[in-house]
């Protein structure tokens, strides 16, 4: 026989165990809980739960009232390679008699045998032994192991983040096929995902989310789910969850709501000689702090909330140099909203995202360099109303545009990464609030669409809201979803903080295709779905070639959304000077774009 060098520790009571409820049993990764089994009739078999992935078995309880032994303080396990048989010997006796718990340690996965699947029977037998001899005869259960449900968790900014450390895993009813938790969470988003699911290591591949739009949700039953779905929201408090994975919908109680600020609606305003008269709606401070001028922030000086946070921005703000202000509730008084009221002043900068013109004035906020500035304030209503201040330069149009999300080549949930599935947009000819690009998109993934930003990283990304109209949103912060897979031209118009995504179309134009209407159908490409190519296959003259990109607000002309096929590759025109020129011969061509590659052929 084989020994394992594993002692066990016993808890010793007074009184009678208690039993634990049937329904813990199985348990998923959470809070260890042991079954309680009473002393075990002659036949009888029983089952031992596995806690974990790691195979953590924890504690057999039997009771007082059926089952009593000499207190022990320490037991070895002894483990028969040939049979499997576990075997738990005492090693130590004090001489009087009470319930124990053994608690079983942490067994070797390999030597056990004990995989996910679980379904192996094994012998346990419990001697009272002294010193080498048996005391008493040896009580046997016959055990089946198993871990038959998988991990699931939830995770997202209500519960502390979206990385890995922060999924809160549930716990298996196996007798109603659920999972159930009892948390706290703060005001924000959450989903339901079994991140140890794919074999491929893929946290995102198996989640749930709702079906239907991303909306807060603190109570309700039955509510339904779907794969890739929606964030749900709360407003934070402690909850009690149950999830039925099986059929695809979740129950959600709150049982108390969160003790937090409320700072919806709370009007702010910036105060002080440094906000400049040169701001269109600046006025002079008539509060009792008479000083300088006072500016609201963006959107009648509210906040938005994402969760448990609020912030206010101010876009675009003039600044004079070298001049104090500070940031307050409005006029300097308690907001009638929440009879709240503060004022922040250089302390409350993050200095390391502020531009390096941010500077200290006498405790206030000032600037060493009149210009236009984006000012925001977030306050953290999780977080003790924690107040950070973050001042840049403002730049009305970005000189780039990029884009990544599952929906984007059909990479699925995987492809929200900037690093390894990224597109960059096209900006246009002498307008710079616009920016194209032609891309191919499919909702059907997991975790379908895409979102845009002006760096290759989150942060400042933003998407859509509301519905699109004839397949034109709102700037937003919610992800765009096309109806159906394709190829899509996307246009984003800072001006108008419009984006379009319709079904791409791409034009030839000039002597080459007898005509200089930028919108002639005749000289409209088509769409190969099946290779993914947009193609022209027809007529053409001897000229040079001219192709371009159309949608309904590229509100300009058809050369500043122009491009070309240089060396097999697609080359975009952009803000630069007149493309080199491809010379087509009389006769019929093929003209083949790869916008997923950024390659193309011409074939005559």
């Amino acid at each position: 026989m084989k020994y394992l060098n594993i002692f066990l520790a016993l808890i010793f009571a007074a009184g009678f165990f208690t039993s634990c409820e049937d329904d813990m049993d199985p348990k998923v990764p959470g809070d260890a809980v042991s079954p309680v089994l009473e002393a075990p009739a002659s036949g009888e078999t029983y089952v031992l739960q596995k806690v974990d992935e790691e195979n953590l078995l924890t504690s057999i309880v039997f009771s007082e009232a059926d089952f009593k032994l000499d207190v022990v303080t320490e037991y070895a396990v002894e483990v028969d390679d040939a049979d499997g048989n576990f075997e738990f010997r005492r090693v130590v006796a004090t001489g009087s008699t009470s319930p124990i718990d053994l608690k079983v340690g942490t067994f070797n996965k390999s030597l056990l045998n004990l995989g996910y699947e679980g379904g192996e029977a094994h012998d346990i037998q419990l001697r009272v032994v002294a010193g080498n001899h048996l005391a008493s005869d040896p009580i046997t259960m016959n055990v089946t192991t198993y871990f038959d449900a998988e991990p699931w968790s939830v995770i997202g900014s209500a519960v502390g983040g979206w990385d890995t450390a922060n999924d809160q895993f549930m716990s298996y009813d196996k007798a109603n096929d659920v999972y159930r938790i009892t948390l706290d969470m703060v005001p924000g988003d959450f989903k339901f995902r079994a991140p140890k699911k794919d074999d491929g290591g893929d946290p995102w591949k198996y989640n749930l989310g709702l079906d239907g739009g991303s909306i807060i949700i603190d109570n309700g039953e039955n509510i339904v789910l779907k794969d890739g779905g929606d964030n749900v929201k709360c407003s934070g408090g402690n909850y009690t969850i149950t999830l039925d994975v099986t059929n695809s919908k979740f129950t959600i109680v709150q049982n108390s709501a969160g003790e937090f600020t409320d700072w919806t609606d709370v009007v702010l305003d910036a105060v002080g000689t440094g906000v400049s008269i040169d701001n269109p709606e600046a006025t002079a401070d008539g509060s009792s702090w008479n000083w300088g001028n006072v500016l609201l922030p963006d959107n009648e000086g509210k906040p938005s909330a994402d969760g448990s946070t609020y912030t206010w921005t101010w876009t675009g703000i003039v600044l004079e140099a070298n001049e104090g202000f500070k940031l307050r509730t409005q006029n300097g008084e308690a907001s009638p909203v929440n009879g709240m009221s503060f004022d922040v002043g250089f302390s409350a900068v993050d200095t390391e995202n502020s531009s390096d013109k941010v500077a200290d004035k006498d405790g206030n906020l000032s600037v060493t360099e009149k210009g236009e500035y984006i000012i925001t304030i977030a306050i953290d209503a999780a977080s003790g109303d924690a107040k950070k201040v973050t001042i840049t330069e403002y730049v009305k149009y970005p000189t780039a545009l990029y884009m990544t999300g599952a929906s984007l080549n059909a990479v699925g949930d995987g492809g929200w990464n900037w690093d390894t599935n990224v597109a960059e947009f096209v900006p246009v000819h002498s307008h710079p609030n616009m920016f194209w690009a032609v891309v191919w998109l499919d909702p059907t993934v997991q975790d379908a669409g895409v979102k845009i930003a002006p760096e290759k990283a989150w942060g400042n990304d933003f998407g859509v809201t509301g519905d699109a109209v004839d397949g034109v949103w709102s700037k937003g912060g919610d992800n765009i979803v096309v109806p159906s897979a394709g190829y899509y031209t996307v246009v984003v118009d800072y001006d108008t903080d419009k984006i379009e995504a319709n079904p791409a179309k791409i034009y030839g134009i000039g002597d080459c295709f007898g005509s200089w209407d930028s919108s002639n159908e005749s000289n409209l490409f088509t769409i190969d779905a099946e290779n993914k190519v947009i193609k022209y296959d027809g007529t053409v003259a001897a000229a040079e070639l001219r192709m371009h990109v159309g949608a309904t607000t590229l509100t300009a002309d058809w050369w500043q959304a122009e491009f070309m096929i240089l060396d097999g590759n697609i080359a975009f025109r952009g803000t630069g000077d007149d493309q080199d020129r491809v010379a087509l011969t009389a006769g019929n061509a093929v003209i083949t774009l790869d916008f997923i590659n950024g390659t193309g052929t011409i074939t005559q």
